[in-house]
């Protein structure tokens, strides 16, 4: 009767499983009322000029243009064989209304100057070798960015998620101008400098943006990398006024604005083609109808649970998308709309009270849908990308600098002119400037003044439209106001300016200012290090004695290649690393894989290994064989695992040594074990952990590893542990040569020592870097022990 009864319920549930399944098939169908005023709806626009579909654009270029645009994707990734990030700011305030003129210092100020492990700047011959790649390269983007306009050719189908691979090339070609227009200027090649200075422009000036607003803000950003660039350009004599007015003629071309509100009308088209994806989709993502009424009936019980998300799915489908469709069209109608009002506006203060402009309106549907969560990730994308800050605000930032490059422009030609800078803007007008130059920000004249120094001083007040004086900030500055405006709510205080060069004064006033910076920056680092080298220190001589008591437990491994020899890439390991040429074809793995020890004459402090295995085989990138010490037989990894300080060598015959510094692990019984990887990006890694042997070292002390190395700011240290608690040593550092540097002598009761070498040797002179050697000399009274060994 059970068995009967729970068949009957089990067909019932089929049947409703079926049953609902085809009713999810059916809620599916369109809504047809629904469709009816979605095509209104699109009918209505595209009457009054709107673009609906993504039809309707056409990113297609020339053949002209296509060739032009192979140029410049052939240098994307052309100009080093790692692309370099250290670029130089152009920018850098020194003082209060001055910047560093790059071109004119003795070496490069790095960006990345705050790292511990880093020279704070690089040379001038280092920074040439570091941005130049294949010059033939730039020098053909250079020229293809002077020939004509610069347009991409894209497949606008793609509609919000269009591909833009030419994007990150763009903008390091920028960095990569700007880079080498400086160095130019220092080289004293002005002509090369000016084809870099304005093949930057042009990047800015000469490109087609597609109506994406990612593409403008990295427009913005390029703007912003010219800006810089020419200030370095123009703080240099000699530039002619035809080439003045070239450049002043470019900006004066340009219109950040007017093309905005087609990104609106993309967006809307994109967002259009989404909704008519979502209805092309079947329930289930890519189950057919057939696929899902078989899989109900094989298992009805999980599929019940399925259905009510399908429902809902096909219901969005039949009503809801369209709902949102329509809405969609109309929304984006509207912020087009606004869009199209807003870029008239003639100054920042009147376009920030519009609407949409500071607070932006974000569309939600009544509908829980894949289309609202891919929006809502892109929203947050953009806010990223902007910085917190709206795309018209980046948009008037450009602005503004564009109309302070022109007026600066045409500063320097005057003064080219008449031997000197105008009291006021307004004398530009109307021989270098159609009318006296406006702040785009406030509406006001820019702000202007001559100094004493016979240069002269610009800036705008900024997103914020508070005249500061025309404060600079440094990017650390920067970013700590864009901290405390996201905390705050209150744009941060900044304005754009054009600086004056520094004076004497401004100069040992900022060398001061980096004098100290340097002393403060070597205390953190010393600090730092002292912290980083204890933590290595009490960690490693925490973990060693746990791992040197497992010995007896790896040792009684049963150690076995298994039933399946592993294989890799279809070949033997034996055939793919053996050293054959020696050895033959008479390799077995557990050869292969065994640790033999041979004697060098450098015991006790290094014990060598050698491995019937190519040394080639084992040193490229993909590779590795290493024997780990006291390997915690538990894991795949040796991650928790001694004899972290060895060195790689080959073999007469071609064999792979491997040299184990005994020093740095405690003395006593081991076991050790070769750990092997083969990779291949395409197929994978393969691990295997190798048969155990039995060693026994004799060194009497144990130094920390990181006395493996040492820092110039801190000194080299040497912090070993004995077996005993009382112990005598002598430290005699040694140059690579041999020759006597100093002598470090102590004593202790702890079983402990710690000492640093200052790096002054027994003369009074300071160490210059690089390796050198060192002598220990250990005595335990207690046990009588004795011993000399090489030290770190």
């Amino acid at each position: 009767m059970k068995k009967r009864l729970w068949s009957w319920a089990w067909k019932t549930v089929v049947v409703l499983v079926t049953v609902g399944a085809v009713g999810v098939i059916l809620a599916s169908r369109p809504d047809t009322g629904a469709q009816r005023a979605v095509a209104a709806t699109r009918q209505s626009l595209r009457e009054q000029g709107f673009k609906t579909d993504l039809a309707d654009f056409d990113f297609s270029t020339s053949p002209e243009l296509q060739a032009r645009e192979a140029v410049l994707k052939n240098t994307e990734y052309g100009t080093s064989q790692e692309p370099f990030q250290d670029h130089p700011n152009l920018l850098e305030p020194i003082g209060k209304d001055s910047a560093v003129i790059v071109w004119k210092q003795d070496a490069v100020k790095k960006t990345s100057a705050s790292r511990l492990d880093d020279s704070d700047s690089y040379s001038w011959s280092e920074f040439r070798g570091a941005i130049s790649g294949n010059q033939a390269q730039l020098d053909a983007a250079y020229a293809a960015i002077l020939a004509g306009p610069i347009r991409f050719n894209l497949d606008a189908r793609g509609g919000n998620d269009i591909r833009l691979p030419h994007l990150a090339g763009m903008k390091k070609l920028a960095q990569t101008a700007g880079d080498e227009t400086v160095l130019e200027l220092h080289d004293g090649n002005r002509a090369a400098a000016w084809t870099n200075l304005l093949a930057e422009t042009r990047l800015v000036t000469a490109w087609q943006v597609e109506p994406v607003e990612i593409v403008h803000l990295v427009r913005y950003a390029c703007a912003g990398l010219a800006y810089n660039a020419t200030w370095q350009a123009l703080q240099g004599e000699g530039w002619t006024d035809d080439q003045l007015a070239r450049l002043q003629t470019e900006w004066e071309g340009v219109d950040f604005f007017k093309d905005l509100p087609e990104t609106v009308a993309f967006k809307r088209a994109g967002l259009v083609a989404m909704c008519q994806r979502t209805r092309d989709e079947l329930p289930g993502g890519e189950t057919t109808v057939g696929e899902f009424l078989q899989q109900a009936a094989h298992y009805p019980i999980s599929t019940l649970s399925e259905l009510k998300s399908y429902w809902d799915q096909g219901g969005y489908r039949r009503h809801g998308s369209y709902e949102d469709e329509k809405n969609l069209l109309l929304f984006y109608r509207d912020r087009e709309v606004e869009l199209r009002t807003t870029v008239q506006a003639p100054t920042w203060l009147q376009m920030r009270e519009l609407p949409g402009v500071t607070n932006t309106a974000v569309f939600q549907s009544p509908y829980k849908s894949r289309l609202q969560i891919q929006m809502n990730l892109r929203q947050i994308a953009m806010q990223v990308q902007r910085r917190d800050v709206g795309l018209l605000a980046r948009a008037a930032e450009a602005e503004a600098r564009r109309r302070i490059l022109i007026t600066a422009i045409a500063l320097e030609r005057y003064h080219g002119k008449h031997g000197a800078y105008p009291p006021t803007l307004a004398e530009l007008a109307p021989e270098f400037l159609k009318a006296a130059p406006v702040d785009f920000m406030d509406g006001r004249p820019l702000r202007y003044r001559v100094t004493g120094d016979g240069h002269f001083f610009l800036y705008s007040v900024g997103l914020d439209g508070v005249d500061n004086g025309g404060m600079m900030q440094t990017r650390q500055q920067r970013m700590q106001a864009l901290r405390e405006s996201r905390a705050t709510g209150v744009a941060p205080e900044a304005d754009i300016v054009w600086p004056r060069p520094p004076g004497s004064a401004t100069l040992q006033e900022e060398e001061q200012v980096q004098a100290d910076a340097r002393k403060a920056a070597a205390k953190a680092r010393e600090l730092a290090a002292k912290r980083y080298l204890t933590d290595i220190s009490d960690r490693e001589w925490k973990d060693s004695p746990a791992r040197q008591s497992r010995v007896a437990k790896i040792l009684a491994m049963n150690w076995a290649v298994g039933a399946d020899e592993p294989t890799f890439n279809g070949q033997s390991i034996e055939k793919l690393v053996g050293n054959e040429a020696v050895y033959g074809t008479n390799l077995s793995l557990p050869t292969l894989l065994k640790p033999t020890q041979i004697i060098t004459g450098k015991e006790p402090e290094d014990m060598t290994f050698e491995f019937p295995i190519r040394y080639e085989a084992m040193t490229n990138d993909d590779n590795l064989l290493k024997v780990v010490v006291d390997a915690d037989p538990e894991q795949q990894f040796p991650m928790d695992a001694g004899g972290n300080a060895y060195d790689r060598e080959r073999a007469t015959n071609g064999d792979y040594l491997f040299v184990w510094h005994t020093i740095y692990d405690p003395p006593g019984p081991h076991a050790v074990q070769a750990y092997f990887v083969l990779g291949d990006k395409r197929e994978g890694n393969l691990y295997i952990n190798g048969p155990p042997v039995a060693v026994t070292t004799s060194n009497l002390c144990q130094f920390s590893l990181d006395c493996a190395n040492y820092d110039a700011a801190v000194g080299a240290r040497f912090h070993a542990r004995l077996p005993e608690k009382n112990g005598n040593f002598s430290i005699e550092c040694v140059t690579t040569n041999g020759a006597h540097l100093t002598t470090l002598t102590g004593s202790t009761s702890n079983g402990e020592f710690n000492v640093v070498w200052n790096l002054v040797d027994d003369r009074g002179r300071r160490f210059p870097g690089g390796p050198f050697n060192s002598i220990v000399q250990l005595t335990l009274p207690d046990s009588g022990r004795t011993q000399t060994l090489k030290g770190p």
